[in-house]
């Protein structure tokens, strides 16, 4: 088989060194299951829609720059030829602006629907990538780049170089291999050169010809570069996935050899280069996925990077979420939404960031979700960028089922079930500092563990992207709990200092929920956390790690007996504040009830109130 041959594009615009806009698509593509693998019918003209969305999102620039200089679709993202008309009617249009690039994904394609896409008007293609190459019995994938100069629109075809298993394990047509790669070329406004060039999925880890994925692309583009003698930058790669195990280790440890490996194609310097890997979608709605997703940038251990924090949208801290640490030391900004979205930042080249204290940055400026269809209202994509903590409560709360969901029959599933969805729709709501609160509120152990926390010149913050299972049991106790009261008192989040508050007669109490070793330690934790109002009562529920009952009991809040000067909580005794209860006694409380008025009966017995 032939080297892969490698054509360089001249670009005649420049990019901007101060910072480069970028909008990326993150679809949920559904394909019909045989090949050419292209999107279903009844499913083209929303994702039509969608693309039209994304483009107009492109043109407002929210992310702080000029304009948007890049704009992606993963691969699989463009249905057919209709999606290419569409795309190329907006980008003709004057209103989108010179000294731009889109680079997007095309669905299976048939030989003829190739020839056609080809035959395009100031389209380019590579000779090994003619048409005329494609047998009647193979169909293509392939990326298309157009660049806009002056007011004309340019566009080049590039074939995926390397089939992925599905692409392989064919049962009609196989999938036409490509033989070349485009390198773009071009400079910054500080004169120096960029250059920059897109991969389909597979073609970065994939067998090519005697070789495998960059590295086959890399050898051709090094010996010509060594015969000039000349080392030179490579500053981006673009890596458009329709790929379901982005965590795969392969992935991520040639992102991390193509850094570390010094000494491989020596004459392309890419330390201070980025990867940017743009995924498809791991569902049609906002949340957190097994497969697909993890979009990311990823840079050289030594990019002038800072990369302590915990920022809105992106994690920095990405070995908990992905469940690997095969990038090693390389530094990362991995966005933390998988589902289907649209992704907006803006970002600095490493090679354009001095060192020294007055120009420490992080990875990316700002980045902002958008939701991928109108009329979603979902916080984890608001048009704005996303607090960490919003992102993962709402990840957590898609997890958390109904108390009673997996009681066949109880009398009071559907009461459990539409309190507990009122609840959550309340916490969803609530904003990144009142969602920190809340976790931490609920356990006894968080303070104590330092992957939990960040410090950051004596100022110590949540490390949320390293928040896991233990945080995600405390904060469904929180839930269970509130919603079992919800069902028989009159309970609220928004507003309260805790976890919520309940009215009872003319009063006010609030209610804290804390898991930890001992029903003792939970309980001096809660007053540790929150020594509430003078005028208010709390009631804490515990929940022991043995999750046994506790029967430590104290007098009615609302005891009628008490003089009228004692219905409040003693000044001279704190204590007197705070009322107890275990969790487990409250969910045996509902489990035990067969109506709502035995389960009122039961929580006043065991809250006291």
């Amino acid at each position: 088989m032939d080297l892969i041959k490698v054509e360089e594009i001249k670009l005649n615009f420049t990019l901007p060194d101060e910072g480069i806009g970028i909008v990326i698509m993150q679809p949920f593509v559904e394909l019909c299951s045989d090949e050419p693998f292209r999107w279903q019918n009844n499913k083209k003209g929303r994702q039509i829609e969608r693309i039209i969305r994304i483009l107009e999102i492109a043109k407002q620039g929210d992310h702080g720059c000029e304009k948007t200089h890049f704009t992606i679709f993963p691969e699989y993202s463009i249905p057919g030829l209709e999606g290419v008309q569409k795309i190329q009617e907006i980008l003709r249009s004057d209103l989108w602006k010179d000294g731009t690039i889109v680079i997007g994904g095309i669905d299976g394609l048939t030989k003829d629907e190739y020839s056609t896409l080809c035959s395009g008007d100031t389209t380019q293609v590579h000779e090994k990538n003619k048409a005329g190459k494609v047998r009647d019995d193979q169909w293509v994938n392939c990326c298309i780049m157009w660049a806009k100069t002056n007011g004309l629109l340019k566009r080049w075809v590039q074939p995926k170089l390397s089939p992925s298993w599905p692409e392989k394990n064919i049962t009609h047509s196989q999938m036409f291999v490509g033989r070349s790669v485009y390198v773009f070329s071009g400079k910054f406004k500080n004169q120096t050169k960029y250059r920059f060039l897109s991969l389909i999925c597979f073609d970065w880890i994939g067998p090519i010809g005697t070789s495998y994925g960059i590295w086959a692309v890399f050898s051709e583009i090094d010996n010509y570069w060594r015969s000039t003698n000349t080392r030179k930058e490579m500053n981006l790669v673009f890596i458009l996935q329709f790929n379901p195990e982005p965590n795969h280790r392969n992935f991520l440890e040639n992102a991390r050899d193509y850094f570390e490996i010094r000494d491989r194609c020596p004459f392309i310097n890419r330390n201070e280069g980025i990867i940017l890997f743009a995924n498809t979608a791991g569902g049609s709605l906002p949340g957190k996925y097994q497969n697909y997703g993890y979009s990311s940038l990823i840079s050289s251990p030594m990019a002038s990077y800072d990369n302590k924090g915990c920022p809105p949208t992106f994690a920095l801290t990405s070995q908990k979420l992905r469940g690997t640490d095969s990038l090693g030391r390389c530094k990362e900004a991995l966005f933390r939404e998988m589902g289907a979205c649209i992704h907006s930042f803006k970002f600095r080249l490493p090679s354009f960031i001095n060192l020294g204290p007055k120009n420490r940055c992080l990875p990316i400026d700002e980045a902002i979700v958008y939701a991928i269809d109108d009329g979603i209202d979902d916080p984890r994509v608001p048009s704005r960028p996303v607090p960490a903590s919003v992102k993962w409560t709402n990840d957590q709360l898609d997890g958390i089922v109904p108390f009673l969901e997996n009681e066949q029959v109880h009398p009071l599933k559907n009461n459990i079930t539409k309190a507990h969805r009122d609840l959550c729709e309340e916490i969803r709501k609530q904003s990144g500092e009142f969602l920190c609160r809340y976790i931490v509120m609920s356990s006894c152990e968080i303070q104590k563990k330092k992957d939990k926390w960040i410090e950051i010149e004596g100022r110590k913050i949540h490390n949320i992207d390293n928040w896991d299972d233990n945080e995600e049991q405390n904060l469904e106790t929180v839930v269970y709990s509130l919603s079992i009261m919800k069902v028989c008192r009159t309970l609220e989040v928004n507003g309260s200092p805790v976890h919520a508050t309940i009215k009872i007669q003319d009063r006010i109490i609030d209610i804290i929920v804390v898991s930890g070793k001992t029903h003792e330690e939970c309980f001096e934790y809660a007053k540790s956390q929150y020594p509430g109002s003078e005028q208010r009562f709390v009631i804490v529920v515990t929940r022991n790690i043995h999750n046994t009952s506790w029967n430590k009991k104290f007098k009615s809040i609302l005891e009628s007996e008490k003089k009228s000067t004692e219905k409040d909580p003693n000044i001279t005794d704190p204590d007197s504040r705070f009322n107890c209860c275990g969790y487990q006694n409250l969910i045996n409380s509902c489990f035990n009830s067969q109506n709502l008025s035995e389960l009122n009966s039961k929580i006043t017995e065991v809250i006291e109130v």
